[in-house]
């Protein structure tokens, strides 16, 4: 069975909008498996799955729905962006080959491209740039949707499809690439400077590989926090990531007030972080959930 997760993401925190943007892609065919919005970042994310014949057909009316509602140039918050839809992920589950999610990711970007009128820069397995491959090569904390509104007409923003030029509801960033950890945590300090140094090694790669990782000020809640995407969560497990930030906070006085999971993890992550923590060899064999499920579909 061939099955693709998308994790889009989107430039507003507005409950209602969220509401609208969810029940059109349900609408279309789309499963939703998970919703979060983060009030500080001004973004949410959603996990959602579907077939094939459906994951174009869903996301095109997404998108066009999330542009009528989001207008950019209101929009302010913690995170770094450039659109409405900001980022979307195409993810090959169970059968399905990184190839045709590749596939899938370009078809979509030139229907959004040449219908919606919306810049698409396509990333990571779906680009042959090897800079462009990485999203903070066109976003980041420095160079966002205002910086982007301003220098798009440069050859070096070309997108791969669509205008080159913007309107209110901003460009989008497509590609097709592996399941990843959306993980953040938080530390009870509003030293941004020295969290910020704690960051930087693991951007570094010499601690913990293949992370992406951003220092954010939550002034609400007065803590500062690490954000991180772990690409490759085998040579990155979770209990790792977690014992180095905890370890390199406490050399600076400070703890880790809590930590969360944007959007949902694999089987084994969990089992893997558990197992660590136990001392006790957990796979998916010991997880009851798993095993019906995969029951079911013999």
């Amino acid at each position: 069975m061939k099955i693709f997760e998308s994790v889009p993401n989107f430039s507003t925190s507005d409950e209602n909008t969220m509401e609208l943007i969810i029940s059109t892609m349900e609408e279309y065919g789309a499963k939703i498996l998970d919703v979060n919005i983060d009030r500080d970042h001004n973004r949410s994310v959603v996990t959602m799955v579907s077939d094939c014949n459906n994951i174009v057909n869903i996301l095109f009316n997404m998108t066009k729905k999330a542009c009528e509602l989001i207008d950019m140039d209101k929009h302010r918050g913690l995170h770094p962006r450039i659109g409405a839809v900001d980022v979307l992920p195409i993810v090959p589950m169970m059968e399905a080959t990184m190839k045709e999610a590749i596939d899938i990711s370009k078809t979509l970007g030139k229907m959004i491209g040449d219908n919606l009128n919306i810049p698409v820069y396509l990333y990571a397995n779906s680009t042959d740039s090897e800079e462009r491959k990485r999203i903070s090569w066109i976003r980041n904390m420095h160079f966002q949707y205002e910086e982007l509104k301003k220098h798009i007409n440069e050859e070096k923003y070309r997108p791969d499809f669509g205008p080159q030029e913007m309107n209110k509801w901003g460009a989008l960033i497509l590609g097709a690439r592996n399941t990843l950890i959306a993980y953040n945590v938080n530390i009870d300090t509003e030293d941004v400077s020295k969290v910020n140094e704690i960051t930087k090694k693991i951007r570094s790669g010499k601690y913990i590989k293949n992370t992406k990782a951003l220092t954010f000020h939550v002034k609400s809640g007065k803590y500062v926090q690490i954000s991180m995407n772990i690409n490759d969560y085998n040579n990155a497990p979770l209990y790792d990531v977690y014992e180095f930030i905890k370890e390199e906070s406490n050399n600076y006085g400070f703890n880790i007030s809590g930590s969360e999971i944007i959007g949902l993890l694999p089987e084994d992550a969990v089992a893997n972080s558990l197992g660590h923590y136990l001392k006790a060899k957990i796979g998916s064999k010991n997880i009851l959930e798993y095993n019906i499920l995969r029951s079911l579909w013999k």
